[in-house]
């Protein structure tokens, strides 16, 4: 198995599956007469699917990155880490939010400055009050904000081995989380697949296959999931066994073994197109415009929901709506973030490379 070069860039297919997650999100809110008529269409509009393909990828990324600093520094860098991701992250998020607040006193969308209060501060899922649409897709940005609050310091703190377990607790115990949280906090029951303590185990599903790859752990189960018959069998579950399966019977499948199996079947997918990148899956999803799309995922799964659900307006051009505001996002916010955190760790690394001359 060939080795992942440490930077996300490089590491094959991982845009290519943002790509397609964040077009059956856009698919799933989309509200359409046309799409209504088509049969079948709930197969391609699983929004709850595409959530979760983004959840394993950032399980997995974020511990293959950290596992590599390991490797590389024989440490940690915790401060490094979050001042990455602070560049990364809220900058187009923000500027989300503060188009939002914009349009809600303009009274253009329905918003209100609680919900926005949640969304700002990363406790949207754990807020018990109703929903609000356009943001409403922020629970999944709290989950995986809280969860780069902790695991990093897992990581930097615990030996690969203990994290190794603590991984497979999480996804043993989940299942056990969501069930005895539904009858525990009953006001909480809307938000379940929300939660940082009952939807972890997706993200953590990402995070074990990384681990598993690094320590050798598992190489059995890993050859089989990258034999070409593997990732057929995990779309052929995703499409006509798990969708089927949480639109009819609902919380009790997703909540006992749906998310479970769910994120299986991703993580095989993940570690096919990551390895097998020279098949027919992989040259997919490594074509440049798919690519792209990837690039720019957070933009468009941020953007879409002003253009998608109640406010979904003269379909299909809501899609190229949303294209446009992400491109904008990308160019005029995530780039510039990314060029002065390169200038902010410069400067950071200078000074602290002239420190210990100072003192002498």
């Amino acid at each position: 198995m060939a080795d992942l070069q440490a930077h996300s860039r490089s590491i094959p297919s991982l845009d290519g599956l943002r790509a397609f997650s964040v077009l059956i999100v856009i698919l799933g809110h989309t509200e359409s007469k046309f799409l209504d008529r088509i049969p079948f269409n709930e197969i391609f509009r699983q929004g709850a699917q595409g959530v979760a393909v983004f959840f394993v990828i950032s399980g997995f990324l974020i511990t293959h990155l950290l596992l590599k600093e390991l490797k590389r520094d024989d440490q940690i860098n915790l401060k490094r880490f979050y001042l990455r991701r602070t560049f990364r992250i809220f900058p187009p998020f923000y500027a989300y939010l503060l188009v939002v607040a914009v349009l809600g006193l303009l009274h253009l969308v329905q918003v209100d400055a609680p919900g926005l209060l949640a969304a700002a501060s990363y406790t949207w899922n754990y807020v018990p009050r109703p929903s609000i649409w356009v943001i409403g897709h922020c629970w999944s940005l709290a989950l995986e904000e809280q969860f780069y609050l902790l695991w990093p310091a897992c990581m930097a703190f615990f030996s690969r081995r203990v994290n190794f377990w603590i991984a497979v607790s999480v996804l043993l115990l989940s299942p056990l989380s969501r069930v005895a949280t539904y009858f525990a906090w009953p006001v909480m029951r809307f938000h379940m697949a929300m939660m940082l303590h009952t939807h972890l185990d997706t993200i953590m599903m990402g995070s074990l296959l990384a681990l598993m790859i690094d320590m050798k752990i598992g190489q059995r189960v890993i050859n089989l999931a990258l034999h070409p018959v593997s990732p057929v069998l995990a779309l052929l579950f995703l499409i006509l066994v798990d969708g089927p399966a949480g639109l009819r019977w609902g919380g009790m499948y997703l909540m006992t073994v749906g998310y479970s199996l769910e994120s299986v079947a991703i993580a095989t997918l993940l570690l096919f197109g990551v390895f097998r990148h020279q098949s027919a899956l992989g040259r997919l999803l490594n074509l440049a415009p798919v690519r792209h799309l990837g690039i720019i995922s957070y933009s468009l799964y941020l953007w879409q929901q002003l253009f998608t659900g109640p406010l979904t307006h003269l379909f299909p051009l809501n899609f190229l709506f949303i294209l446009g505001a992400a491109e904008l996002s990308y160019l005029l916010v995530e780039r510039p973030s990314a060029r002065l955190r390169d200038r902010v760790q410069t400067m950071l690394s200078q000074r602290k490379a002239l420190a210990p001359q100072e003192l002498a």
